[in-house]
Protein backbone atom coordinates (compact mmCIF):
# COMPACT_ATOMS: atom_id res chain seq x y z
CA UNK A 1 0.00 0.00 0.00
CA UNK A 2 0.95 4.04 -0.48
CA UNK A 3 0.69 6.40 2.08
CA UNK A 4 1.30 10.36 2.86
CA UNK A 5 1.93 11.12 6.17
CA UNK A 6 1.41 14.77 6.72
CA UNK A 7 2.95 16.64 9.97
CA UNK A 8 4.00 19.87 10.41
CA UNK A 9 7.62 19.28 11.73
CA UNK A 10 10.74 18.05 9.70
CA UNK A 11 11.69 14.83 10.74
CA UNK A 12 15.23 16.23 11.55
CA UNK A 13 13.61 18.79 13.79
CA UNK A 14 15.44 17.69 17.50
CA UNK A 15 11.86 18.19 19.07
CA UNK A 16 9.28 15.56 20.34
CA UNK A 17 6.85 17.30 17.80
CA UNK A 18 8.91 14.99 15.25
CA UNK A 19 9.21 11.80 16.21
CA UNK A 20 5.62 10.07 15.87
CA UNK A 21 5.69 10.97 12.89
CA UNK A 22 9.40 10.06 11.55
CA UNK A 23 9.13 6.84 13.24
CA UNK A 24 6.12 5.71 12.04
CA UNK A 25 6.94 6.40 8.65
CA UNK A 26 10.43 4.84 8.83
CA UNK A 27 8.60 1.30 10.51
CA UNK A 28 5.53 1.04 7.79
CA UNK A 29 7.88 0.75 5.57
CA UNK A 30 9.80 -2.03 7.01
CA UNK A 31 6.44 -4.27 6.57
CA UNK A 32 6.58 -3.66 2.80
CA UNK A 33 4.48 -0.29 2.40
CA UNK A 34 5.56 3.09 0.25
CA UNK A 35 5.41 5.99 2.27
CA UNK A 36 6.00 9.73 1.55
CA UNK A 37 6.42 12.23 4.74
CA UNK A 38 5.09 16.08 3.92
CA UNK A 39 6.06 17.97 5.94
CA UNK A 40 7.28 22.10 6.79
CA UNK A 41 11.21 22.51 5.25
CA UNK A 42 13.17 22.42 8.46
CA UNK A 43 13.69 25.69 10.15
CA UNK A 44 15.65 28.30 8.42
CA UNK A 45 16.18 26.26 5.09
CA UNK A 46 14.98 26.71 1.36
CA UNK A 47 12.65 23.76 0.11
CA UNK A 48 14.64 20.66 -0.63
CA UNK A 49 13.20 20.29 -4.39
CA UNK A 50 11.06 21.37 -6.58
CA UNK A 51 7.67 21.02 -7.23
CA UNK A 52 8.87 20.34 -10.76
CA UNK A 53 11.89 17.71 -9.44
CA UNK A 54 8.84 16.10 -7.08
CA UNK A 55 7.75 13.35 -9.31
CA UNK A 56 11.10 12.63 -10.78
CA UNK A 57 12.21 12.09 -7.28
CA UNK A 58 9.08 10.16 -6.40
CA UNK A 59 9.85 7.87 -9.37
CA UNK A 60 13.47 7.59 -8.42
CA UNK A 61 13.33 7.32 -4.91
CA UNK A 62 13.84 3.52 -3.26
CA UNK A 63 10.81 2.76 -0.73
CA UNK A 64 12.28 0.80 1.43
CA UNK A 65 12.71 4.06 3.42
CA UNK A 66 10.63 6.66 3.39
CA UNK A 67 10.39 9.81 1.21
CA UNK A 68 10.93 13.30 3.04
CA UNK A 69 9.23 15.91 1.12
CA UNK A 70 8.90 19.59 2.74
CA UNK A 71 7.43 22.78 1.57
CA UNK A 72 8.48 26.06 1.87
CA UNK A 73 5.53 28.34 3.88
CA UNK A 74 4.73 30.95 1.60
CA UNK A 75 2.50 34.73 1.90
CA UNK A 76 0.58 35.40 5.53
CA UNK A 77 2.81 37.95 7.01
CA UNK A 78 0.74 38.27 9.53
CA UNK A 79 0.94 34.45 10.89
CA UNK A 80 4.30 34.70 10.52
CA UNK A 81 4.56 37.80 12.36
CA UNK A 82 1.89 36.08 15.58
CA UNK A 83 4.11 32.51 15.66
CA UNK A 84 7.30 35.10 16.26
CA UNK A 85 5.28 36.85 19.32
CA UNK A 86 5.67 40.36 17.30
CA UNK A 87 2.02 41.45 17.55
CA UNK A 88 0.71 43.38 20.30
CA UNK A 89 -2.27 41.68 22.65
CA UNK A 90 -5.97 42.04 21.60
CA UNK A 91 -4.55 41.97 18.05
CA UNK A 92 -2.93 38.76 18.24
CA UNK A 93 -6.40 37.00 19.52
CA UNK A 94 -8.21 38.89 16.72
CA UNK A 95 -5.97 37.45 13.96
CA UNK A 96 -6.08 34.03 15.36
CA UNK A 97 -9.75 34.26 15.45
CA UNK A 98 -10.47 35.26 11.86
CA UNK A 99 -7.76 32.84 11.01
CA UNK A 100 -10.07 30.52 12.84
CA UNK A 101 -12.76 31.02 11.15
CA UNK A 102 -11.97 31.58 7.49
CA UNK A 103 -9.08 29.31 6.74
CA UNK A 104 -9.46 26.64 9.62
CA UNK A 105 -6.08 27.28 10.64
CA UNK A 106 -3.44 29.48 11.73
CA UNK A 107 -0.58 27.68 9.57
CA UNK A 108 -1.91 28.83 6.69
CA UNK A 109 1.11 29.74 5.08
CA UNK A 110 2.08 26.05 5.07
CA UNK A 111 -1.07 25.00 3.37
CA UNK A 112 -0.18 27.34 0.81
CA UNK A 113 3.25 26.37 -0.28
CA UNK A 114 1.85 22.63 -0.20
CA UNK A 115 -0.68 23.49 -3.05
CA UNK A 116 1.89 22.94 -5.85
CA UNK A 117 3.00 19.89 -4.51
CA UNK A 118 -0.30 18.19 -4.04
CA UNK A 119 -0.97 16.88 -7.92
CA UNK A 120 2.29 15.67 -8.34
CA UNK A 121 2.06 13.62 -5.29
CA UNK A 122 -1.40 12.43 -6.58
CA UNK A 123 -0.59 11.50 -10.49
CA UNK A 124 3.07 10.28 -9.70
CA UNK A 125 2.52 8.62 -6.32
CA UNK A 126 -0.69 7.01 -6.60
CA UNK A 127 -1.69 7.13 -2.96
CA UNK A 128 -4.21 4.99 -1.03
CA UNK A 129 -4.72 6.31 2.07
CA UNK A 130 -3.58 9.38 3.81
CA UNK A 131 -2.63 10.18 7.61
CA UNK A 132 -2.43 13.53 8.88
CA UNK A 133 -1.39 13.84 12.65
CA UNK A 134 -2.76 17.09 14.50
CA UNK A 135 -0.52 19.45 15.97
CA UNK A 136 -1.86 21.84 14.09
CA UNK A 137 -5.28 21.98 12.06
CA UNK A 138 -3.79 22.93 8.77
CA UNK A 139 -2.13 18.95 9.00
CA UNK A 140 -5.87 18.37 8.08
CA UNK A 141 -6.51 20.81 5.74
CA UNK A 142 -3.75 19.65 3.72
CA UNK A 143 -4.94 16.22 4.10
CA UNK A 144 -8.60 17.40 2.51
CA UNK A 145 -6.61 19.37 -0.12
CA UNK A 146 -4.83 16.37 -1.28
CA UNK A 147 -7.97 14.12 -0.68
CA UNK A 148 -9.98 15.66 -2.55
CA UNK A 149 -7.69 16.36 -5.32
CA UNK A 150 -6.24 12.25 -5.53
CA UNK A 151 -9.97 10.95 -4.95
CA UNK A 152 -9.20 9.08 -1.16
CA UNK A 153 -9.48 9.00 1.91
CA UNK A 154 -8.06 10.32 5.02
CA UNK A 155 -7.24 9.56 8.46
CA UNK A 156 -6.80 11.92 11.55
CA UNK A 157 -4.46 11.05 14.08
CA UNK A 158 -4.72 13.20 17.57
CA UNK A 159 -1.07 14.00 18.80
CA UNK A 160 -2.37 16.62 20.52
CA UNK A 161 -5.54 16.89 22.77
CA UNK A 162 -8.05 19.20 20.95
CA UNK A 163 -9.67 20.33 24.04
CA UNK A 164 -6.49 21.70 25.50
CA UNK A 165 -5.13 23.29 21.93
CA UNK A 166 -8.30 24.41 20.05
CA UNK A 167 -9.58 27.73 21.89
CA UNK A 168 -12.80 26.53 23.06
CA UNK A 169 -15.33 28.51 21.40
CA UNK A 170 -13.76 26.86 18.18
CA UNK A 171 -13.66 23.23 19.18
CA UNK A 172 -16.98 21.99 18.01
CA UNK A 173 -16.67 24.44 14.85
CA UNK A 174 -13.70 23.65 13.69
CA UNK A 175 -14.52 19.58 14.48
CA UNK A 176 -17.34 19.94 11.69
CA UNK A 177 -14.88 21.35 9.22
CA UNK A 178 -12.54 18.04 9.77
CA UNK A 179 -15.87 15.57 10.04
CA UNK A 180 -14.68 13.98 6.61
CA UNK A 181 -12.19 12.15 7.92
CA UNK A 182 -13.38 8.03 8.06
CA UNK A 183 -11.26 7.55 11.53
CA UNK A 184 -9.00 8.77 14.28
CA UNK A 185 -5.87 7.43 15.69
CA UNK A 186 -4.73 8.89 19.10
CA UNK A 187 -1.72 9.15 21.05
CA UNK A 188 -3.34 7.80 24.42
CA UNK A 189 -6.67 6.82 25.35
CA UNK A 190 -6.74 9.50 26.98
CA UNK A 191 -6.87 11.69 23.70
CA UNK A 192 -9.68 9.34 22.73
CA UNK A 193 -11.76 9.99 25.66
CA UNK A 194 -11.16 13.21 24.68
CA UNK A 195 -11.34 13.80 21.17
CA UNK A 196 -14.52 12.15 21.34
CA UNK A 197 -16.53 15.35 22.82
CA UNK A 198 -16.56 16.82 19.20
CA UNK A 199 -15.80 14.00 16.85
CA UNK A 200 -17.85 10.91 15.69
CA UNK A 201 -15.67 9.08 13.63
CA UNK A 202 -14.17 5.92 15.82
CA UNK A 203 -10.96 6.15 17.50
CA UNK A 204 -7.68 3.85 17.61
CA UNK A 205 -5.16 4.16 20.62
CA UNK A 206 -1.93 3.96 18.66
CA UNK A 207 0.89 4.35 21.20
CA UNK A 208 3.75 5.99 20.06
CA UNK A 209 6.64 3.59 20.79
CA UNK A 210 10.20 2.65 21.00
CA UNK A 211 13.26 1.26 19.47
CA UNK A 212 13.54 -2.16 20.38
CA UNK A 213 16.89 -3.21 21.94
CA UNK A 214 18.61 -6.94 22.66
CA UNK A 215 20.87 -5.88 24.99
CA UNK A 216 21.19 -7.59 28.27
CA UNK A 217 20.16 -5.22 31.74
CA UNK A 218 22.85 -3.01 33.17
CA UNK A 219 23.98 -4.29 36.43
CA UNK A 220 23.93 -1.05 38.03
CA UNK A 221 25.38 -2.00 41.02
CA UNK A 222 28.71 -2.50 38.70
CA UNK A 223 28.66 1.39 37.40
CA UNK A 224 31.47 3.72 38.59
CA UNK A 225 28.57 6.74 39.28
CA UNK A 226 25.04 6.63 40.41
CA UNK A 227 23.03 8.49 37.53
CA UNK A 228 20.03 9.96 37.77
CA UNK A 229 18.01 10.67 34.48
CA UNK A 230 15.73 13.64 33.69
CA UNK A 231 14.29 13.86 30.73
CA UNK A 232 12.14 16.34 28.58
CA UNK A 233 10.52 19.46 28.65
CA UNK A 234 10.17 21.48 32.03
CA UNK A 235 6.73 22.51 32.20
CA UNK A 236 6.91 23.79 35.34
CA UNK A 237 9.44 25.80 36.99
CA UNK A 238 8.18 24.80 40.60
CA UNK A 239 7.36 21.69 39.89
CA UNK A 240 10.80 21.17 38.49
CA UNK A 241 12.46 23.10 42.27
CA UNK A 242 10.26 20.39 44.03
CA UNK A 243 11.66 17.25 42.25
CA UNK A 244 15.35 18.41 42.05
CA UNK A 245 14.43 19.17 46.35
CA UNK A 246 13.47 15.70 46.73
CA UNK A 247 16.80 14.81 44.70
CA UNK A 248 18.87 16.83 47.43
CA UNK A 249 16.67 15.13 50.15
CA UNK A 250 17.72 11.73 48.91
CA UNK A 251 21.37 12.85 48.41
CA UNK A 252 22.04 14.25 51.63
CA UNK A 253 20.99 10.93 53.40
CA UNK A 254 23.99 9.00 51.06
CA UNK A 255 27.61 8.32 52.27
CA UNK A 256 30.31 10.38 51.24
CA UNK A 257 31.17 7.75 49.19
CA UNK A 258 28.07 7.36 47.49
CA UNK A 259 27.76 11.08 47.24
CA UNK A 260 30.99 11.56 45.29
CA UNK A 261 29.65 9.05 42.31
CA UNK A 262 26.46 10.91 42.32
CA UNK A 263 25.45 12.50 39.01
CA UNK A 264 22.25 13.92 37.36
CA UNK A 265 22.23 14.08 33.69
CA UNK A 266 19.42 16.21 31.83
CA UNK A 267 18.47 15.49 28.27
CA UNK A 268 16.16 18.36 26.68
CA UNK A 269 16.05 21.67 25.79
CA UNK A 270 15.32 23.76 29.24
CA UNK A 271 19.08 22.97 30.55
CA UNK A 272 19.13 26.58 31.74
CA UNK A 273 16.09 25.95 33.89
CA UNK A 274 17.86 22.77 35.35
CA UNK A 275 20.88 24.87 35.85
CA UNK A 276 19.24 27.39 37.39
CA UNK A 277 17.59 25.19 39.70
CA UNK A 278 20.76 23.37 41.05
CA UNK A 279 22.62 26.89 41.30
CA UNK A 280 19.83 27.45 43.92
CA UNK A 281 20.82 24.21 45.54
CA UNK A 282 24.26 25.09 45.72
CA UNK A 283 24.88 22.36 42.98
CA UNK A 284 25.05 19.39 45.84
CA UNK A 285 25.71 16.71 42.77
CA UNK A 286 27.66 17.17 39.56
CA UNK A 287 25.41 17.71 36.79
CA UNK A 288 25.52 17.06 33.12
CA UNK A 289 23.37 18.78 30.29
CA UNK A 290 23.25 17.02 27.07
CA UNK A 291 20.69 19.13 25.41
CA UNK A 292 18.66 16.98 22.87
CA UNK A 293 20.35 13.87 21.73
CA UNK A 294 19.10 11.07 19.41
CA UNK A 295 17.14 7.86 21.06
CA UNK A 296 19.49 5.53 20.73
CA UNK A 297 22.04 7.29 22.77
CA UNK A 298 19.30 8.78 25.19
CA UNK A 299 18.13 4.97 25.79
CA UNK A 300 21.83 4.13 26.85
CA UNK A 301 21.40 6.97 29.29
CA UNK A 302 18.34 5.59 30.69
CA UNK A 303 19.51 1.86 31.28
CA UNK A 304 22.35 2.76 32.81
CA UNK A 305 20.46 5.43 35.43
CA UNK A 306 19.61 3.86 38.85
CA UNK A 307 15.93 6.18 38.28
CA UNK A 308 14.42 8.09 35.07
CA UNK A 309 12.71 11.60 36.16
CA UNK A 310 10.24 13.46 34.26
CA UNK A 311 7.93 16.34 34.62
CA UNK A 312 4.19 16.29 34.43
CA UNK A 313 2.17 18.64 32.86
CA UNK A 314 -1.61 19.12 32.76
CA UNK A 315 -3.54 15.87 33.02
CA UNK A 316 -2.13 14.07 29.87
CA UNK A 317 -0.65 11.17 28.64
CA UNK A 318 3.02 11.52 27.75
CA UNK A 319 5.33 9.89 25.65
CA UNK A 320 8.16 9.68 27.90
CA UNK A 321 6.23 7.24 30.48
CA UNK A 322 6.25 4.24 27.72
CA UNK A 323 10.59 5.63 26.64
CA UNK A 324 11.52 5.54 30.33
CA UNK A 325 9.66 2.26 31.10
CA UNK A 326 11.24 0.84 27.82
CA UNK A 327 14.78 1.02 29.52
CA UNK A 328 13.48 -1.34 32.22
CA UNK A 329 14.27 1.04 35.21
CA UNK A 330 12.30 2.27 38.04
CA UNK A 331 10.71 5.82 37.03
CA UNK A 332 9.77 8.70 39.02
CA UNK A 333 7.30 11.42 38.24
CA UNK A 334 6.35 14.51 39.66
CA UNK A 335 3.83 15.87 40.02
CA UNK A 336 1.53 12.52 39.97
CA UNK A 337 0.41 10.41 36.96
CA UNK A 338 -2.85 10.27 35.65
CA UNK A 339 -4.53 6.51 36.22
CA UNK A 340 -3.74 5.34 31.72
CA UNK A 341 0.27 5.45 32.68
CA UNK A 342 0.11 4.00 36.10
CA UNK A 343 -1.69 1.19 34.37
CA UNK A 344 1.02 0.71 31.85
CA UNK A 345 3.33 0.81 34.39
CA UNK A 346 1.41 -1.66 36.45
CA UNK A 347 1.26 -4.28 33.51
CA UNK A 348 4.96 -3.86 32.49
CA UNK A 349 6.74 -4.78 35.54
CA UNK A 350 8.94 -1.80 36.22
CA UNK A 351 8.37 0.37 38.95
CA UNK A 352 6.96 4.10 38.30
CA UNK A 353 6.83 6.24 41.51
CA UNK A 354 4.32 8.98 41.03
CA UNK A 355 5.65 11.56 43.74
CA UNK A 356 3.24 14.61 45.24
CA UNK A 357 5.77 16.14 46.88
CA UNK A 358 9.39 15.96 47.53
CA UNK A 359 9.76 13.25 50.28
CA UNK A 360 8.20 11.04 47.85
CA UNK A 361 10.65 11.85 45.13
CA UNK A 362 13.72 10.94 47.58
CA UNK A 363 12.09 7.60 48.74
CA UNK A 364 11.66 6.71 45.20
CA UNK A 365 14.94 7.23 44.89
CA UNK A 366 16.02 5.12 47.90
CA UNK A 367 13.96 2.41 46.67
CA UNK A 368 15.50 2.61 42.95
CA UNK A 369 19.43 2.58 43.93
CA UNK A 370 18.36 -1.00 45.26
CA UNK A 371 16.30 -1.89 42.28
CA UNK A 372 17.10 -4.47 39.70
CA UNK A 373 16.85 -3.67 36.11
CA UNK A 374 13.59 -5.32 33.82
CA UNK A 375 14.79 -7.32 30.94
CA UNK A 376 12.80 -5.77 28.38
CA UNK A 377 13.42 -7.74 25.67
CA UNK A 378 11.57 -10.95 27.69
CA UNK A 379 8.76 -8.32 29.02
CA UNK A 380 5.78 -9.59 26.40
CA UNK A 381 3.84 -6.30 27.25
CA UNK A 382 6.90 -3.71 26.78
CA UNK A 383 6.81 -5.78 23.30
CA UNK A 384 3.53 -4.84 22.21
CA UNK A 385 4.62 -1.05 22.65
CA UNK A 386 7.50 -1.09 20.38
CA UNK A 387 7.10 0.94 17.29
CA UNK A 388 7.12 -1.88 15.12
CA UNK A 389 4.34 -3.79 16.65
CA UNK A 390 2.30 -0.29 17.02
CA UNK A 391 3.00 0.30 13.73
CA UNK A 392 1.22 -3.65 13.08
CA UNK A 393 -1.56 -1.88 14.54
CA UNK A 394 -1.43 1.04 12.54
CA UNK A 395 -1.34 -0.87 9.52
CA UNK A 396 -4.47 -3.06 10.55
CA UNK A 397 -6.54 0.38 10.80
CA UNK A 398 -5.71 1.16 7.01
CA UNK A 399 -6.01 -2.13 5.65
CA UNK A 400 -9.51 -2.05 7.82
CA UNK A 401 -10.45 1.72 6.54
CA UNK A 402 -9.45 0.18 2.66
CA UNK A 403 -11.29 -2.95 2.76
CA UNK A 404 -14.64 -0.94 4.05
CA UNK A 405 -14.03 1.38 1.07
CA UNK A 406 -13.79 -1.65 -1.61
CA UNK A 407 -16.78 -3.12 -0.18
CA UNK A 408 -19.13 0.23 -0.04
CA UNK A 409 -17.67 0.37 -3.80
CA UNK A 410 -18.80 -2.62 -5.18
CA UNK A 411 -21.65 -1.95 -3.90
CA UNK A 412 -22.42 1.12 -5.60
CA UNK A 413 -21.24 -0.65 -8.81
CA UNK A 414 -24.01 -3.93 -8.41
CA UNK A 415 -26.65 -0.96 -7.56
Amino acid sequence: MRFVFINHCHPNTKHICATRMREFSYAITKLGHEVILLTEVFPGKAAEISPEETRKKIKSHNFKSPLYLSIQPKGHPLIKRLRKKQLPWGIRQVVVICYFLYYKGVFTDWRKGSQIYLHPIADTFKPDLIWATFLNTDAWNIAKDLSKIAKISWVGDIKDPWGIYIPRPLRTFLAKHFDTCLALSTFSKFNSNDVTKWFKAPTTTIYSGYSECNSKPVNIANLHKINISLTGGIYNYNALKELIWGVKIWFDRLTEIEKSKVQLTYAGHDAEAVKKVMHQFNNFCHINLIGFIPLEKLKEIHESSIANLYIKIYTTFHHKTIELLSAGRPVICYPSEIEEAINIANRSNVDLHSCNKAEDVAQALSKSLNTSSINVSNNEFLQKLTWHNQSIKLEALFKKILDLEKIHKNRRIDI
